[in-house]
C-alpha cells in the first residue's frame, strides 16, 4: 500500500494572505477616514470662529439712531449741517462710574459701570468726543471741547437779553449791540452763575456765552437754552 503523501495546506496560506489584505485595507481605510475626519473638523473650525468675531465686531457697532443723535447735537452746537460733519471712531467702553462717564476731572474709585461708546466727531477742523450710554438715553460732550461760536441765538433770546442791558445801562436800546455768541455747554449751575469758586461736580448747563457792548464797555452774559435764565457778569456790576 502506498504511503499517503500529504500536500502543503496551499489554499490555507492563500486564505490567511486573504484575511491579512482585508484586515491591512480596513486598517489604511479607517486610517484615511481618520484623517478625512481632521480634515472636516479644521474646515468646520475656522467659519465658526469667524462667525463669533463677526458677530462681536457687530455688537461693537454704534446703533444708527445713535449715531444720528450724537450728529445732531453735533450739528445744534456748532451751526454746522449734519451732512457736514462725520464721525471717524466709535469705541465700544465701560465706563467705571457715571462721574467717569461724565468726564469728571476727579473721580471716586466706586465701581458703578456704565455701558456705551466713546465717538469722535469731526467738525470742521476740530474732533469733539461724546460719552454714549447704551441706551442712548444720555449723550455728553467734553465740556473741553471748543465748541466755538455760533451766531445762531434765536432772536427771541437777543431781543430779551438787549432789553436787560438797556435796563440796567439806562441806555438806549438803539446803542446797544450784541458783538459775540459763543454756544457753550457750562460745566454745573455753579459755573453757569459765573461762581468763582465751584465744585467738580457735571450737571451741565446748555446755553450760550454772550457779549454786549455797552458803551465803551464789554457785557458779558450767560443764558441757559431755553432763554429762561440770563445771567449777567456780576463784575459788570460793580464796575458800573
Amino acid at each position: 500500500m502506498k504511503p499517503i503523501i500529504e500536500l502543503p495546506p496551499v489554499i490555507n496560506r492563500h486564505h490567511q494572505f486573504a484575511k491579512k489584505l482585508v484586515l491591512t485595507l480596513a486598517l489604511t481605510s479607517l486610517l484615511s477616514s481618520g484623517l478625512g475626519l481632521a480634515g472636516d473638523y479644521r474646515a468646520t473650525a475656522t467659519p465658526a470662529t469667524e462667525s463669533i468675531e463677526l458677530s462681536q465686531n457687530s455688537q461693537n457697532r454704534l446703533p444708527r439712531d445713535i449715531a444720528k443723535a450724537v450728529l445732531n447735537d453735533a450739528s445744534r452746537r456748532s451751526g454746522i449741517r449734519v451732512t457736514n460733519l462725520r464721525i471717524t471712531q466709535a469705541t465700544r467702553r465701560t465706563f467705571g462710574n457715571p462721574c467717569e462717564f461724565n468726564f469728571g476731572e476727579i473721580c471716586t474709585k466706586e465701581y458703578r459701570p456704565v455701558q456705551g461708546w466713546e465717538v469722535v466727531v469731526r467738525v470742521q477742523n476740530q474732533s469733539w468726543i461724546y460719552h454714549v450710554n447704551q441706551s442712548g438715553s444720555q449723550i455728553v460732550l467734553d465740556p473741553k471741547a471748543n465748541v466755538g461760536e455760533n451766531s445762531q441765538l434765536p432772536r427771541a433770546i437777543a431781543n430779551n437779553i438787549l432789553t436787560d442791558a438797556a435796563r440796567r445801562s439806562r441806555v438806549p436800546r438803539r446803542n446797544i449791540e450784541i458783538t459775540k455768541v459763543t454756544r457753550r455747554t457750562f460745566g454745573n449751575p455753579c459755573e453757569f452763575n459765573f461762581g468763582e469758586i465751584c465744585t467738580k461736580e457735571y450737571r451741565p448747563v446748555q446755553g450760550w456765552e454772550v457779549v454786549v457792548r455797552v458803551g465803551n464797555q464789554s457785557w458779558v452774559y450767560h443764558v441757559n437754552q431755553s432763554g429762561s435764565q440770563i445771567i449777567l457778569d456780576p463784575k459788570v456790576l460793580g464796575k458800573s
